[in-house]
């Protein structure tokens, strides 16, 4: 299941953002040399190619969906009301679409657990997830940057202003079992927008969610 996130921002959670900012600063050195490591043992090079995103990722619906709001854009029709019309409404401010085809589904699951197999070291994603996978530092981040600007677009249409400018990211994966994580309750992420996607190989499970953080507080199934 994937989220995408506006969350507001609070002096608080900006004075831990520039903390987290540091920390991966200082992090960058040990992900290159893990991406330059792994890069020779890569299952699925294609996922490493930018110029595949668009093409080979993203659902013909997430495709569908992305063409009528740039041409709500370029014929002054208002591109939220075209976009609200093609998303699920889960809950107030929290919408849902296809973003993944099952094949990058797939793909992307299958590298990561390639990638454990591998022995090369990992940190975790986050201080909540003990058990995960930054994807930035095996040699995503470019691929995952054009995914954002694909899909920026939609974000400025659902979230006007928070969603107007999407530069950068911190991609991850985590994982939930009975034995190890089991879930995440409800939290505030330190970014203005966090997007989350799960690649579940069920093509039922392939949707991705937009909702705002803020004024409203809600848990979802």
């Amino acid at each position: 299941m994937a989220a995408l996130v506006h969350s507001s921002r609070a002096t608080a959670a900006c004075s831990r953002c520039h903390l987290v900012l540091r920390l991966r600063a200082g992090a960058r050195g040990l992900s290159s040399d893990v991406a330059a490591r792994y890069e020779p043992q890569r299952l699925h090079p294609r996922l490493f190619e930018p110029s595949e995103v668009v093409s080979s990722w993203l659902d013909p619906a997430a495709l569908a969906l992305l063409q009528d709001v740039e041409i709500a854009d370029l014929t002054d029709t208002d591109p939220s009301s075209v976009a609200l019309r093609s998303v699920a409404t889960e809950a107030r401010e929290i919408y849902s679409f296809p973003l993944l085809s099952p094949q990058a589904c797939r793909m992307l699951v299958e590298e990561v657990e390639h990638f454990q197999l591998s022995g090369l070291p990992a940190r975790r994603p986050n201080s909540m997830n003990n058990y995960g996978l930054i994807l930035n530092e095996i040699g995503l981040r470019a691929s995952l940057s054009r995914l954002q600007a694909a899909i920026a677009p939609l974000a400025r249409a659902v979230f006007p202003a928070e969603g107007r400018s999407l530069d950068d990211h911190h991609s991850f994966v985590v994982s939930y079992k009975p034995t190890e994580d089991r879930g995440l309750d409800m939290h505030t992420a330190c970014s203005e927008s966090s997007s989350t996607h799960r690649p579940h190989r069920s093509p039922s499970r392939r949707v991705r969610k937009l909702g705002r953080l803020g004024r409203h507080a809600q848990r979802l199934p």
